[in-house]
């Protein structure tokens, strides 16, 4: 005979990913808006705005971890990793102007690679922060960021990335040679 009622029991585990999944997809896509929009706040040069932003976007992440609690694999939903990834991006580029350091991120619970994703999104960050500084005549500042980037793109390559982090790691390379660029054309200029 067939056990009833644990066929039942899927079912509601069934139905309850599913409601998890749509509100995890609603979470997710608010949180990604609200670090994009951070992102573009800091690079305006309204770092309070910024900070506002990011901390909303961390909220609804919280409230995103609480959902993946209950339906655990909801943890790799497509939308709420890029959630995930444009928050760590947007708080390492925070982080980095408000402080001119770049490290772990507090308050939020963020796997190994989600933060090295963001991480090397971050240097694309500093490639358009580097044009503003160009365009301000801020060689050293430029020379800065070159700097980060060129630790950053050599600690990820000590770590041999497979896969979607691979990738990642030859957008970062990409981003390094635009840094290098812009900061070879500043000192033409001196």
């Amino acid at each position: 005979m067939f056990d009833v009622r644990f066929l039942r029991s899927l079912g509601r585990r069934y139905a309850a990913s599913g409601q998890g999944r749509r509100q995890l997809i609603d979470i997710a896509n608010l949180a990604q808006h609200l670090a994009k929009q951070a992102i573009f706040t800091a690079q305006r040069g309204d770092l309070p705005g910024a900070l506002v932003m990011l901390q909303a976007a961390e909220e609804q992440l919280k409230k995103g971890q609480l959902v993946c609690r209950r339906v655990e694999e909801l943890n790799t939903l497509g939308s709420w990793r890029a959630a995930l990834e444009e928050y760590t991006e947007a708080k390492l580029f925070v982080m980095y102007l408000k402080t001119g350091r770049v490290g772990r991120l507090p308050n939020l619970a963020i796997t190994v690679e989600i933060y090295l994703s963001g991480l090397a999104d971050f240097v694309g960050e500093l490639v358009r922060y580097a044009v503003k500084l160009a365009t301000a005549r801020k060689t050293d500042e430029v020379g800065q960021l070159v700097d980060l980037a060129t630790v950053i793109v050599a600690e990820l390559s000590a770590m041999n990335l497979t896969g979607y982090l691979r990738s990642k790691f030859d957008q970062a390379k990409q981003h390094l040679r635009k840094l290098e660029d812009i900061r070879y054309d500043l000192s033409l200029r001196d």
